[in-house]
């Protein structure tokens, strides 16, 4: 492996943007098409650009964990699982709504009981699918 050391030419720094963490030095190393490949992969599991990764690794810097398959997986159900709540959410606020403005009015309180039903049934489902969520990260955190 090759090094070379080339030192990027000083350009004026930008006012509304001093770093004191500028990337003004430029090292270039020679790698095998294996090697590249690993570097590649192992920065694109972490999420990382190729030269941010480098120089964690140079530096002993900390490197992110990569997601898991399974973690990315679970990710996606609870953003579903958010967007139902939050729409069970706002079931519920207009549920609430119409009963204080009735009471506030001094008429009979009447519920919509099908939309609350709905509800309720989506709380429950969205309770166990959290739960197994849970209990499988446990499942795969435990070596």
């Amino acid at each position: 492996m090759a090094m070379k050391l080339k030192k990027l030419p000083q350009s004026q720094p930008n006012q509304s943007n001093q770093s004191n963490h500028r990337l003004s030095s430029r090292l270039e190393i020679r790698l095998s098409d294996s090697d590249y490949s690993q570097i590649k992969a192992r920065a694109e599991q972490v999420n990382l650009s190729m030269s941010d990764f480098m120089r964690r690794a140079a530096l002993k810097r900390a490197i992110p964990r990569p997601i898991a398959a399974f973690d990315l997986k679970a990710y996606q159900v609870l953003c579903k699982i958010d967007a139902q709540f939050r729409i069970a959410g706002n079931n519920l606020n207009q549920i609430a709504k119409a009963c204080n403005s009735a009471v506030a009015l001094g008429e009979p309180v009447v519920v919509n009981t099908g939309l609350l039903e709905k509800v309720q049934q989506l709380i429950r489902e969205n309770q166990d699918a959290i739960k197994a969520i849970v209990a499988n990260l446990a499942k795969s955190t435990v070596r």
